[in-house]
């Protein structure tokens, strides 16, 4: 029985499985493969077809000798092929006779069971047994695959394929699984330099760290393509200040941090397990006048760590074509796992191609600091998708959002965005950049769905941003952000929002004893509209709005000066396009 075919059982803290993993096997080693053990080779084709979310269908074709040496074709398929599976299964069959007039004369015979072992770019074990006895011939039929990349095309470098070496062993800072093949287990802390290789999947028991806080620094590398996962929601993975992370996937290759379930199994799902957390030491604005602005430091949520400090170009390393899914374990009321924690992370971080899906706290929450960010996907989030406090300023260009309307917070929100809860006047206050952002909601059964809630005295700007099908598209709240703004008719700067499209239910939430109306604030500045965005799904369409030019003075190096409205240009060259899943 496969491990991408049983529940992922949970054995002594670790799921139970029967078969072999680590690599993901799809598109990557389509093309042409050959054998070079016999005379004449012997040829076959691989094809891959995805068809769900980290699911897909392997086709085999094998180019094949009788007794008599005559060639003839035989063959099969795996239906069920899941990330992170490298030993497939077919059932072979060869097909003679027939026409596509008449089907009925055609012969289908059973030649053997083939398990194929996906080594790397450039092996794959194979194994064909219980060969009918009309193909004697074959009965030696264990033998190695290599790509014939000069005549396919298929180029089987680490620039087109990271899968690069086959699983030796898990290296000394972690332990082999009594359970699953190919499989290391982390725990405790990380120092040093280490790297999460590829060929192998790596599991998280509790709180793992990189880096010890105020000690021993770490540096974690994670190669393209690997799948790091943990099996309940204690389990988590933090950088600790001064250690970095680099993880930097592909387009075709991802890194993955997720649950014990594959993500089309029906036990994937929010809070299966914890999150990832970095820690930096940018600035924050939580400590009063008795503690030295460098010294500001504060405890992340469920225990991940210190942050804080003076630095506002400080680095936690590198994400890159990151996908975070099914984490965040709410741990009590007060106390949850984000997606993605950036805790007092600076500017010298790279943050780029980050999706994070379905997770039960918030999607990505800036806890302070200077971090920026560009492509940006959150969906299916249970609370709110984007979140900030502590006095965050940073930056966000290309950001897509598509909210779960049925989500078990009260509070669900597309941007839920505060100064200091405690203070609300407290610097340097939260005022982020956000261009090119698409906010997409639902309604709701049992709460109000709202696009953006701005409150306790942030501030921010925005250009070139959709908001719509939330039940409530725009709320400014606490008397703080009022007098940040300004007035509709003299604002200061701190809180803008211009070249954007609104379309909700209720499209301004207006309160009473605000200083002024959410509405006059929204009309009172160039390029916004109450529209229809006209999307199809997250992507805009010839009736979207466009021509929307993003103001180079205000708007500096960061931001590109692109023209259209929301977070993607087009759908046919999507940056969501290859890396992403749950977007259809």
């Amino acid at each position: 029985m496969k491990f991408t075919k049983v529940k992922a059982i949970l054995v002594g803290g670790l799921f139970a499985a029967s078969a072999a993993q680590a690599i993901n096997v799809d598109a990557l080693f389509e093309g042409q493969w050959y054998r070079t053990d016999i005379n004449g080779g012997q040829g076959w084709s691989l094809d891959y077809m995805k068809i769900g979310p980290e699911l897909g269908s392997f086709f085999v074709a094998g180019y094949v000798y009788d007794d008599d040496g005559q060639p003839f074709w035989v063959v099969g398929q795996d239906i069920d092929v899941q990330a992170g599976e490298s030993t497939l299964n077919f059932d072979l069959l060869t097909v003679s006779g027939g026409n596509f007039d008449d089907e009925s004369s055609r012969v289908v015979q059973n030649f053997g069971t083939m398990t194929m072992e996906v080594n790397n770019c450039r092996s794959i074990s194979v194994n064909i047994t219980g060969i009918d006895s009309n193909y004697v011939a074959q009965t030696t039929s264990s033998f190695d695959l290599t790509p014939f990349d000069e005549i396919t095309g298929f180029p089987r470098d680490a620039a087109v394929c990271p899968y690069q070496e086959s699983f030796s062993g898990c290296p000394s800072f972690a332990t082999a699984s009594e359970i699953l093949p190919k499989t290391c287990i982390v725990q405790g802390t990380l120092t040093g330099d280490v790297t999460f290789t590829n060929n192998t999947n790596w599991v998280l028991i509790g709180g793992v760290f990189v880096g010890e806080d105020g000690g021993t620094p770490g540096q974690l590398t994670i190669e393209p393509g690997t799948r790091v996962m943990g099996v309940s929601g204690n389990d988590f993975l933090a950088v600790q200040r001064g250690s970095k992370i680099f993880a930097e996937g592909t387009a075709k290759a991802p890194i993955v941090f997720t649950g014990p379930y594959n993500a089309s199994a029906p036990e994937a799902g929010a809070g299966n397990w914890g999150g990832l957390v970095l820690s930096g030491r940018a600035p924050l604005n939580i400590c009063d006048e008795n503690v030295p602005f460098d010294q500001c430091e504060a405890v992340g949520e469920g225990g991940s760590g210190m942050y804080g400090g003076g630095d506002p170009y400080d680095s936690s390393g590198i994400l890159k074509y990151v996908r975070i899914q099914f984490g965040g374990f709410r741990i009590n009321d007060e106390d949850e796992l984000n997606g993605l924690a950036l805790q007092g992370v600076g500017s010298g971080t790279v943050l780029d191609y980050i999706q994070i899906h379905a997770n039960e706290d918030d999607g990505v929450e800036f806890y302070g600091g200077t971090a920026n960010a560009k492509h940006i996907v959150l969906t299916d989030i249970k609370d709110d998708s984007l979140d900030w406090t502590h006095g965050w300023q940073g930056n966000i260009q290309y950001l897509v959002v598509k909210q779960n309307p049925d989500a078990t917070s009260v509070k669900e929100r597309g941007i839920e965005a505060d100064n200091f809860e405690d203070n609300n006047e407290a610097t340097p206050r939260s005022m982020p950049m956000i261009a090119n952002a698409t906010f997409i909601g639902g309604p709701s059964n049992d709460k109000t769905t709202t696009g953006m809630v701005l409150r306790r005295g942030t501030g921010a700007n925005f250009t070139n941003v959709i908001v719509t099908g939330f039940e409530e598209c725009l709320d400014l709240d606490s008397d703080a952000t009022f007098d940040a703004a300004g007035t509709p008719n003299q604002l200061t700067g701190v809180l803008t929002m211009e070249n954007t499209v609104i379309s909700c239910d209720i499209n301004f939430k207006e309160e009473q004893g605000d200083a002024f109306t959410v509405q006059s604030f929204f009309e009172s500045q160039p390029g916004n509209s109450v529209a229809d965005p006209a999307l199809d799904g997250i992507y805009p369409t010839a009736n979207s709005p466009a021509d929307m030019v993003i103001n180079p003075e205000k708007w500096g190096p960061f931001f590109d000066k692109v023209t259209y409205v929301g977070g993607i240009k087009d759908k046919g060259t999507a940056w969501t396009n290859g890396w992403t899943e749950f977007l259809d």
